[in-house]
């Protein structure tokens, strides 16, 4: 994709479904052709549908593609129903029905220094604002750096109630095997698994024997895959 336009519902939300073909996307976007979803609806009260943008792109001479509703399981796969299993943390379940793992990348910023000084090498990713996070928790990733090298991860989602404040939101990525410094770099992380909760530990100790047991836990996962 090289060019993303994003149009505000508001001055679309009382024009005429056929103005929004002829007008918006013909005149002003000059749109050769169209792919909409089975289930769109546009215009003034949502008057406008996949049949009505045929038949209308038809007269204008405007290519239109629309795709058809594709089930798996009983269950029509849409991205309302992905983002709902991201939320809740049902990652083997969104991996299925997206087709590939869900993905945040960002900067790594600066921690507390807690993850690198006494438990494992750690990136903590700086989360863009509007991306959907998965639930609090653990989880069998994968993150791959900037020069193409790539790094089975646990990462941890949520306020770090064993070494926070409990309050502040972190993605925090423990690169299994690997060393060398990752601050500031952009590191890109696909979530595979849920592994456990986020609970609080009574030490930093069992915290680590906590985190070798998922480290464990997740090359077990990627040896099964391979």
């Amino acid at each position: 994709i090289q060019e993303v336009i994003v149009s505000s519902f508001d001055g679309m939300m009382r024009m005429d479904w056929q103005d929004f073909i002829t007008e918006y996307l013909v005149r002003e976007l000059g749109v050769v052709h169209v792919v909409a979803g089975h289930d769109f609806h546009f215009g003034y009260m949502g008057k406008g549908n996949p049949q009505r943008l045929q038949e209308m792109c038809a007269q204008l001479g405007v290519g239109c593609d629309i795709i058809g509703k594709i089930e798996r399981e009983g269950i029509t796969i849409s991205s309302t129903y992905i983002r709902t299993l991201v939320a809740q943390g049902e990652m083997d379940r969104a991996v299925e029905f997206l087709g590939h793992p869900h993905v945040m990348t960002g900067p790594v910023r600066h921690g507390r220094g807690i993850g690198s000084s006494r438990l494992f090498p750690t990136a903590n990713l700086e989360i863009p604002p509007h991306v959907l996070v998965p639930s609090h928790g653990v989880y069998v990733t994968r993150a791959t750096l900037e020069d193409g090298s790539s790094y089975a991860a646990v990462t941890n989602v949520g306020t770090r109630p064993t070494v926070n404040n409990g309050s502040d939101i972190t993605v925090e990525a423990c690169l299994l095997d690997f060393e060398g410094d990752l601050y500031g770099k952009t590191l890109r992380v696909e979530f595979f698994q849920h592994l456990r909760d986020e609970i609080r530990f009574d030490s930093l100790d069992a915290l680590k024997a906590q985190i070798a047991a998922d480290a464990d836990t997740t090359r077990a996962y990627f040896l099964q895959q391979s």
